[in-house]
């Protein structure tokens, strides 16, 4: 009858509700008389209670509204007066409507009868005021007051009797509760005897198969897989003891199949790290070395098989490298992704080597980081190749400059008509030639200016600086341009911005040039605000204007060399393409960071920081 689990458990259940189902309906029982008797102190006294006490409060109130008619404010005393008199009647309405108790009669036709009497006393009141207030105080104090002591006092007796009703009412329904608790408690006490018999033999029948069950599960759990349930019954219990046995058996196989293809993976994976041609170092969680290739081990002169197992610092005395591991390993990532990818530079073989810094965290299941890999590209020769590049703008910018100068002024002279009277023709000619070569002075002068940034030539004085002289030495020499175009410079900056650590002259050059691109991109009737704000240790400043925007495909090169923005909406204004890559260089060379925010048709905001002074 019982060979399954769910019989056995509905079989326990059907008894433990037999049980429970005895115990409610004695205790539906009691609560029956129980409230059969809060019923009666309930209804038959606790409505007359109520009405009393708000009779006694309208009363009050009324006798309140007499005085303040008294005080010389007849209207409001009048209005509260009457208002009180229908909340007096109204609930001596409902006490006439409730009378339990036989004292009750005689109380309610005193109260009618003085409160008929009060009312025609204010009445006389209302009257005695008008000839004489100093009369009509005295009639309150003969004969309204008297008169309301006289019912507030009835109104007390009716209060009175109901309680003592209550009370009395009240210590029925106790004994009754007290049967009820007595007689509830012993059956029960006994159910509850019953139903822990039952539970206990019921849960046996469950509980001992699947503590055998979970016994050996977390054996197996812990890699014992010959292990077997011994099967003592036909139940769910008994079947799952049947699949968890077929399923050690199959594990066990598994495991002996999987032991090898896992070595040939992790051989495979070590294979191809020390097959790659640039250093690699694979780190634990706790930053020990787990594995590196040869090129690692020449680089920094170490042994794998003496270092692995030990801390990164313990064998690679490099600061810069762990501080980024260390970052990978706590976040899963670099926190700040607008930094400069930092070029390493290392001596090996009697040549400086350079390599970018690239660190990737390995995730497990739980997506912790269970391995870093520290990865150093090798960009020496590329290194080399934008060396030679810089040498070579810089040399051709310098031969370019003299004669390009000399055919400036030329020009210039030409068009003065200084050698000799030209035509319009040529006049236009000569215009057009002299635009251009000036457009190459300017092309000479940012590369030239770019090459000193890059090789480190260029000399950054740095000083305490009033950011707000800078800014306004920027916006002043542009106001009449941008008054010419319609466009309004506004600069916004805190009264108590603190100083930052700046070279003066760069950083008007910068925001020189973010301004004036800001006015190249803003047509007529324009805004451009120059805003500055203080954040932890450095102030964000902050170029935005109303102009036509920048495209996203051009948002993340736009700092780069020679890129110009096109598109349906870009206006055609010269330049060389140059002016954003200097700025972030100048930036940069100040510790600080730049970017853009922008949306097309709707305008552009550059931000860059500087760092605090002192």
């Amino acid at each position: 009858m019982f060979n399954t689990l769910r019989t056995k458990i509905l079989a326990g259940y059907l008894i433990l509700i037999l049980i429970i189902s005895g115990v409610a309906l004695w205790s539906i029982n009691n609560f029956l008389g129980l409230s059969n008797a809060i019923n009666d102190i309930m209804v038959e006294n606790y409505r007359s209670v109520i009405a009393a006490q708000n009779m006694i409060g309208s009363l009050e109130r009324q006798d309140s509204a007499e005085l303040l008619f008294l005080f010389g404010r007849q209207d409001k005393g009048t209005e509260v007066y009457r208002s009180n008199e229908k909340e007096f009647l109204k609930w001596f309405s409902r006490a006439e409507d409730n009378i339990t108790i036989r004292e009750e009669r005689d109380i309610l036709n005193k109260i009618d009868k003085g409160f008929t009497k009060y009312l025609q006393d204010f009445n006389q009141l209302q009257i005695k005021y008008q000839k004489n207030p100093q009369q009509a105080k005295e009639f309150y104090l003969t004969k309204a007051m008297p008169h309301f002591n006289e019912i507030k006092g009835w109104c007390q007796d009716l209060l009175e009797v109901n309680q003592n009703a209550m009370v009395k009412a009240q210590k029925r329904a106790n004994k009754n509760a007290n049967d009820a608790v007595y007689s509830t408690a012993i059956i029960s006490i006994v159910a509850i005897v019953l139903a822990l018999l039952f539970g206990i033999y019921i849960s046996n029948l469950i509980i001992k198969p699947t503590e055998k069950l979970i016994e050996t599960v977390q054996k197996v759990g812990q890699g014992e897989l010959n292990q077997e349930i011994e099967v003592k019954s036909n139940d769910e219990i008994g079947e799952l003891a049947v699949e968890f046995n077929q399923m050690t058996k199959r594990l066990k196989d598994y495991e002996e199949m999987n032991v090898n293809k896992l070595m040939a993976e992790k051989n495979k994976s070590e294979a191809i790290v020390k097959s790659i041609n640039s250093p690699i170092i694979v780190t634990d969680k706790e930053h020990k070395i787990v594995l590196l290739n040869p090129i690692a081990e020449k680089l920094f002169g170490i042994r794998e098989e003496e270092v692995v197992g030990r801390h990164f610092l313990e064998v690679i005395k490099e600061e810069e490298i762990f501080a980024k591991i260390e970052e990978v390993a706590e976040n899963g990532f670099i926190r700040d992704t607008n930094q400069k990818e930092k070029v390493l530079k290392f001596s090996y073989q009697n040549k400086e080597h350079y390599y970018r810094l690239m660190v990737t965290p390995v995730l497990d299941k739980e997506e912790e980081v269970s391995r870093v890999i520290t990865f150093l590209d090798d960009i020496t020769h590329l290194k080399e190749v934008d060396d030679l590049k810089s040498d070579f703008v810089s040399t051709v910018s310098h031969e370019f400059r003299t004669p390009l100068t000399s055919m400036n002024m030329g020009l210039s002279l030409l068009l003065e008509e200084t050698p000799g009277e030209v035509n319009d023709d040529q006049k236009e000619l000569l215009a057009a030639a002299h635009e251009d070569c000036k457009r190459l002075i300017d092309l000479v002068d940012d590369l030239l200016d770019l090459s000193k940034i890059e090789s480190g030539k260029i000399q950054i004085n740095l000083d305490s600086i009033n950011l707000g002289d800078l800014v306004n030495a920027s916006v002043r020499p542009l106001e009449e341009q941008a008054k010419e175009q319609g466009v309004d410079i506004l600069t916004k900056l805190p009264q108590e911005l603190p100083l930052v650590k700046a070279d003066s002259n760069k950083i008007t050059w910068v925001l020189s040039n973010l301004v004036g691109n800001a006015l190249r991109y803003t047509k007529g009737n324009g805004k451009i605000e120059v805003s500055a704000a203080k954040k932890g240790n450095r102030v964000y400043v902050s170029v935005e204007d109303t102009g036509i925007g920048i495209p996203e495909e051009y948002q993340d090169k736009i700092f780069e060399k020679f890129v110009r923005v096109k598109g349906e909406n870009a206006i055609d204004v010269s330049g060389t393409g140059l002016g954003l890559a200097i700025v972030k260089e100048i930036v940069e060379a100040h510790g600080g960071k730049i970017w853009v925010d922008s949306e097309v048709g709707e305008g552009s905001k550059f931000t860059f920081t500087l760092l605090l002074a002192g």
